[in-house]
């Protein structure tokens, strides 16, 4: 893979990343999701499948370690925005209630999960923030250099 390669699955994966975001505040407008959307863990949605794969690549280059407790933390705190909406994940009922046709969300619901979701934006602006710099990174590396890298 070159620089221009590594770059652009970069850039790929951050996109990834925020559009897996933004389908916090879908559920919490009460927009159905599809079953891909649903983050069950840190290793299932697009981000996080490339990050422990073509990912692990970069994990000798400066910063890229520091990305998997943050995208953690973002799992759990999307997981609870999905507990406030839905009761408990493991609950027979989740899914049913998930993929349902539509379901009305009570005010306070939808007050307990926005306070989680601008905590879930925090985690996603710092991990953004990380990849931005490894992207900084990246770009400044010579193709010898990165090759060394990906080794």
């Amino acid at each position: 893979m070159d620089k221009h390669e590594l770059i652009e699955t970069l850039r790929s994966a951050m996109r990834s990343h925020k559009q897996w975001v933004s389908n916090a505040l879908a559920l919490i407008e009460g927009v159905p999701l599809e079953k891909e959307k649903v983050p069950v863990n840190a290793t299932e949605c697009a981000f996080g499948r490339w990050y422990y794969s073509e990912g692990q690549k970069l994990k000798k280059i400066n910063g890229i370690k520091e990305i998997e407790p943050l995208h953690d933390a973002l799992h759990r705190t999307y997981m609870e925005i999905f507990a406030i909406l839905f009761g408990e994940v493991n609950e027979p009922s989740f899914f049913s209630k998930l993929f349902g046709l539509s379901q009305k969300i009570a005010a306070e619901k939808r007050e307990a999960a926005m306070e989680k979701y601008n905590l879930l934006q925090d985690q996603s602006e710092m991990i953004i923030k990380h990849l931005e710099q490894l992207e900084r990174v990246i770009t400044a590396m010579g193709e010898t250099q990165l090759a060394m890298y990906l080794e």
